[in-house]
């Protein structure tokens, strides 16, 4: 059975990845800070305790597995310290290299730019926002993906625009901005659903695709 790894599991997007991943049929080693906040997963999931800096720890998760799902990001307005997703990442990918897994798949944004990319007011002006009222969030989520895009792994980065709770309806478009219409929202579900699709799915592997749900009359 193919395992994965799940850090970023806490967060309310984590809890629909779990769902989708024991939907689909994979096992998980869940990484957290607070085991109590997975207690209604208990014995459905291996949960695995341990901060972003505790090597060891995110070894054992990552032992075993086959593939790595990260959900982590700038906690909204108050990111401590500097960069600490992108720092969480380096010892991720470092223990990922120690492992010998090779497939990564990291939430991103529109703060960091693929080159297939072309301008669209409407991205630029999400990450230029988001750039005024956490530039250290910004920062970091630039930096993850830079980080990850250098790497020598089979990665994705998904790009995502505002979440909202909602179920998987499968209702979306992926592309790159200024190419593809995207709108500005997504359902957690649908992001899910994606997220864990990528475990096979190959035509995103180094690559940075948007994911937006699909709104009549969206427009770039």
């Amino acid at each position: 059975m193919t395992t994965i790894a799940l850090f970023g599991a806490t967060g309310p997007t984590g809890r629909y990845i779990i769902e989708e991943a024991l939907k689909q049929g994979y096992s998980l080693s869940v990484y957290t800070r607070d085991a109590k906040k997975l207690e209604s997963f208990a014995g459905r999931v291996e949960i695995v305790v341990g901060g972003l800096s505790d090597q060891d720890a995110i070894a054992k998760c990552i032992n075993g597995a086959d593939v790595v799902i990260s959900a982590l990001g700038p906690n909204g307005l108050k990111v401590q310290g500097d960069k600490p997703v992108m720092h969480g990442l380096a010892n991720i990918i470092a223990a990922m290299h120690y492992a010998g897994v090779r497939r990564l798949i990291q939430i991103s944004t529109a703060a960091y730019r693929d080159p297939k990319d072309s301008f669209t007011f409407k991205a630029h002006a999400f990450a230029l926002l988001f750039k005024i009222i956490a530039r250290k969030g910004y920062e970091d989520i630039k930096a993850t993906g830079e980080l990850i895009a250098n790497s020598d792994l089979d990665w994705t980065l998904v790009r995502i625009p505002n979440l909202k709770d909602g179920p998987t309806d499968g209702s979306v478009n992926v592309g790159w901005y200024g190419k593809t219409k995207l709108s500005t929202k997504l359902s957690r579900g649908n992001l899910a659903k994606f997220l864990v699709d990528q475990v096979t799915d190959k035509r995103f592997i180094r690559a940075a695709p948007g994911i937006a749900n699909i709104s009549v009359g969206t427009s770039q």
